[in-house]
């Protein structure tokens, strides 16, 4: 993402909603009809250093 561009979608769990929202990167959270994450590589790199994060995908 940082030599190409582009947008991250990443989908959550519903208690992930309120951790995400507050990361830098993050252009947009949509919770219907599930919660997912839009966002840079800022965001992905700062939400996989949070305690407990899981890459499911």
């Amino acid at each position: 993402m940082d030599v190409l561009g582009g947008v991250a979608n990443a989908e959550l769990r519903e208690d992930q909603v309120r951790l995400v929202s507050g990361l830098p990167g993050v252009m947009a959270l949509m919770t219907n009809p599930w919660a997912a994450a839009y966002g840079s590589a800022e965001f992905l790199r700062t939400w996989a250093e949070q305690p407990g994060f899981r890459l499911l995908k």
